[in-house]
């Protein structure tokens, strides 16, 4: 599902259970260079694109929020070295706890939706790449909510 939509231009907010959607812009997200991308894209964020890719894998059975933080909670967590296809990675760092959700794709891949002015993306070996590997937060599993 998520190999799918590689390519899609990613847009602040856009996305949902549906696809890719017109995105918006606040106070610090959806700008590039001053402009106000996000109004004027059709794409997903990082929390758009896993909703969809989960709402259509599971039939429309498993919804989760537009939001990280949501998705992380709502989700059961994951060893590494038990990552299957689907399960989600979050990142954080000091300044944005749990910023990015991407979608782990089997043999250390991700396909995630990064930042204004980037395009869904597949990163390979990504918890070996410094810059991923240093801000893992952790995996989760969709579909089996933590009591």
């Amino acid at each position: 599902m998520a190999a799918s939509q590689l390519g899609v231009p990613y847009a602040w907010g856009g996305g949902d259970r549906l696809g890719a959607s017109l995105g918006f812009c606040d106070e610090d997200n959806g700008w590039l260079n001053g402009v106000c991308m996000g109004e004027k894209t059709v794409g997903f964020d990082c929390s758009g694109l896993s909703l969809y890719c989960w709402y259509r894998a599971s039939h429309g059975t498993v919804e989760l929020g537009h939001y990280t933080v949501a998705q992380f909670n709502l989700s059961a967590p994951v060893e590494r070295d038990a990552l299957a296809p689907g399960d989600l990675l979050f990142f954080s760092r000091p300044d944005a706890p749990l910023h990015h959700v991407g979608i782990h794709v089997g043999e250390g891949a991700m396909i995630h939706a990064e930042r204004t002015g980037t395009l869904v993306a597949r990163v390979e070996n990504v918890l070996d790449v410094p810059r991923w590997a240093g801000e893992f937060a952790g995996a989760r599993r969709p579909g089996q909510p933590t009591s």
